[in-house]
């Protein structure tokens, strides 16, 4: 009985649906695309170029609004930044803008364009056209991405300011941008189940933001928040409560961290007689 069975699972896999190949146009691009990537990463720059360029030649052929078209792009243009070649790599990132104009601007991609043409403004000492594309960047990570992110861009935004002798801004986005990085530490301690650890660093955070922001700041809800659950976690129902109560009042009227979830569920859970 095995025997017949293994003989009909080759015949059955011959018979069922047929496999999608790649079709050649897909195979070719890819094949150049590679090229041009492990080209790119041992610093053989012509022989990247190249790839890069053909690659882009074939992904014109796929329909508009493609993606592979858009990284193949982005790719020739981070080529161009690697060689000091920036004012080639500006007009890369200018066309690819324009072609994702028509995007939301909750893509990740749009948004990663973004970053890219700001980051080469920034190093043509444009400073005033980066920050303008750099707060665009923010607007999308504080909605859609974490505080690592956050607080890169805030870092890169403080720069504008600082080569503009912008003393007191860049001073204070470097303030918001190292809570946030406080808080994003704290953050993986608390999701590694270390909460001894995580809590010293929040009230670090928490404190950095109170300090040079005052307490209305938006900022501070998200820090209240996980303070709340840090404590919620722990089952010290006053001190998460507070801090949820503390975040709820801070929040946008979307709550997008869903603290009033939290703090229902909290106040259930210390009303039930189990506690």
């Amino acid at each position: 009985m095995l025997s017949r069975l293994i003989f009909l699972l080759p015949l059955a896999l011959a018979c069922g649906e047929p496999t999608n190949e790649p079709d050649p146009q897909t195979q070719a691009w890819s094949a150049r695309y590679q090229a041009g990537r492990t080209a790119f990463a041992e610093s053989r720059f012509a022989e990247a170029e190249q790839a890069f360029r053909q690659a882009l030649d074939l992904a014109g052929a796929f329909p508009p609004g493609d993606r592979r078209f858009d990284r193949t792009l982005h790719q020739l243009a981070q080529l161009h930044v690697m060689q000091g070649q920036l004012a080639q790599a500006e007009s890369l990132y200018q066309h690819l803008r324009a072609l994702q104009e028509a995007l939301p601007d909750d893509d990740g991609d749009k948004a990663l364009t973004l970053d890219k043409l700001a980051d080469t403004h920034r190093l043509l000492k444009r400073p005033a056209e980066a920050e303008v594309l750099y707060r665009l960047v923010l607007a999308y990570q504080q909605a859609h991405q974490g505080d690592p992110e956050v607080a890169t861009t805030l870092k890169k935004l403080a720069t504008t300011y600082r080569v503009r002798d912008l003393h007191a801004q860049a001073d204070s986005l470097g303030r918001r941008a190292q809570a946030f990085k406080l808080r994003a530490q704290a953050h993986a301690y608390f999701v590694q189940g270390q909460y001894q650890k995580a809590e010293p660093v929040f009230h670090s955070a928490l404190a950095l933001q109170e300090r040079y922001f005052g307490g209305d700041h938006p900022d501070l809800s998200r820090t209240c928040y996980y303070m709340g659950r840090l404590y919620d976690a722990q089952d010290r129902y006053r001190q998460a409560e507070y801090f949820y109560r503390r975040a709820l009042a801070l929040a946008s009227a979307k709550d997008p961290d869903r603290i009033q979830v939290a703090l229902d569920a909290l106040i259930a859970r210390a009303a039930s007689p189990a506690n």
